[in-house]
């Protein structure tokens, strides 16, 4: 459809394609809203980190951000049934976010939306542009299904350069297992021996205080200026 000169919300699925739309829709004349609504990401601490980036790259770019922050697995889940194999979790998929984003817009009183997942080679286009155009129509507004699929390596590589996060996966359960299910991420490789089913005993030490026993030792004293730390490593 033809692009128009006038806000516009954006559902945004990721920081990468976000970043990618930008500086077009900019160019048309479109004042983009950008919409975070993604309850299929998956697990908690990825669903944190694309949020993430989106509030990084829209603080940046001084762009409007609704986000919405709740962990939607469970109204995921519930969507999805017993329809877990592709392309019937996909459409599903698509539909629970492009309705919620039409019904942003209507709520906003904008009058088109559109999405970042028409950036995406991965994604299906056509499932896309079909269930956008119903969920616009539901709620009275339009959706613009531009091809954007040319942008999509040249957001990578902003991304890239910004140092937002980039996911390795397009976002639910069943697709980070397909992602990874033929590779050797995270597989132990070494040549240790097994462990022994017992407890060994070392000189020195009494019954019950082999290498299984949790026999309390003093906490070590905080190194030097991290006193009070919580918290991981930061890796």
């Amino acid at each position: 459809m033809k692009a128009r000169s006038e806000p516009r919300v954006v559902h945004a699925c990721c920081a990468p394609c976000l970043s990618a739309m930008l500086e077009e829709l900019r160019g048309e004349g479109a004042v983009p809203t950008a919409y975070f609504y993604n309850p299929n990401i998956h697990p908690l601490l990825e669903f944190r980190r694309r949020l993430k980036a989106c509030q990084v790259l829209a603080e940046r770019e001084r762009l409007p951000l609704v986000a919405c922050g709740d962990y939607g697995l469970d109204a995921f889940l519930d969507a999805i049934g017993e329809r877990r194999a592709r392309p019937q979790r996909c459409r599903v998929c698509y539909a629970m976010r492009l309705e919620a984003t039409a019904r942003h817009a209507a709520e906003g009183g904008f009058a088109v939306f559109t999405s970042t997942l028409l950036v995406s080679p991965q994604q299906d286009r056509d499932a896309i542009v079909e269930l956008g155009h119903a969920a616009a129509a539901r709620f009275g507004v339009a959706f613009d299904d531009t091809d954007r699929r040319h942008l999509h390596d040249a957001g990578v590589e902003r991304a890239r350069r910004l140092q937002l996060y980039r996911q390795q996966y397009c976002g639910c359960i069943w697709s980070e297992f397909e992602r990874y299910r033929d590779t050797a991420a995270e597989l132990y490789r070494g040549g240790q021996r097994p462990l022994s089913p017992t407890p060994l005993s070392l000189p020195g030490r009494g019954e019950g205080e082999g290498l299984g026993s949790r026999r309390a030792r003093p906490s070590p004293s905080p190194l030097p200026g991290r006193e009070g730390r919580q918290g991981g490593t930061g890796f």
